[in-house]
């Protein structure tokens, strides 16, 4: 199995030690813990997890503009 990162904080309880064990999300987990999480939603959606944020480009090849983050006016009151 590869390699994957959390997407959210997991709590579970250690199988050799029984202590309890909180990982954090982007930690890899060690295999052994790994196969304990069950819940599909702790791990990223998507197969490459750097894809997840950059944008894919277009069908003609070429990139997607990139967004201008919105300001709020200064407020004069």
């Amino acid at each position: 199995m590869p390699e994957r990162r959390l997407a959210y904080a997991v709590h579970l309880q250690h199988p050799g030690t029984g202590e309890h064990v909180v990982l954090l999300p982007g930690c890899i987990p060690p295999p052994e813990l790994a196969e304990l999480i069950t819940n599909p939603d702790a791990w990223p959606h998507s197969k490459h997890p750097d894809d997840q944020h950059a944008p894919g480009p277009q069908a003609d090849g070429t990139q997607p503009p990139v967004r201008t983050p919105r300001t709020r006016k200064t407020r004069t009151d």
